[in-house]
């Protein structure tokens, strides 16, 4: 048995890889969900300063999974969707901070974009937790 595990190069099932990065998202969702949502400039930047580091450090681990190579491409374009996910949440922090609303307005068009490109993405690879608004 020890032998099979370190066939693949350390890269894990289809659903080994489902279930860990679902747990990763998971975890992240239960500590976001325990903030209030923001209703102001300054709010929205006290928002996106607590959450976006807990965001990077999801990614960060879902990064160090090694998927099975048949699901390479799939998770690059899921990790990718989130990339654009990290750098709208600091477009609409930079508008926050700013107090522009215009800017504010279509920063926050492109966090939901690019979170449902991301959703769309994590749903293709049959991830729950991942995918769920």
């Amino acid at each position: 048995m020890l032998a099979l595990a370190g066939c693949g190069g350390g890269r894990l099932s289809h659903d080994d890889y489902v279930r860990r990065a679902d747990a990763v998202c998971a975890a992240y969702d239960a500590k976001v969900q325990l903030l209030t949502r923001p209703d102001g400039y300054a709010a929205i930047v006290a928002y996106v300063d607590r959450t976006l580091p807990l965001y990077v450090s999801a990614l960060d681990k879902v990064r160090a999974l090694k998927p099975a190579a048949s699901d390479d491409e799939a998770v690059r374009a899921w990790l990718r969707a989130d990339d654009r996910v990290v750098a709208a949440v600091r477009r609409l922090r930079d508008a926050a901070l700013k107090k522009d609303p215009a800017a504010t307005n279509d920063a926050s068009t492109g966090v939901q974009a690019a979170s449902l490109a991301s959703r769309r993405a994590a749903a293709a690879l049959g991830l729950k937790a991942c995918s769920a608004p």
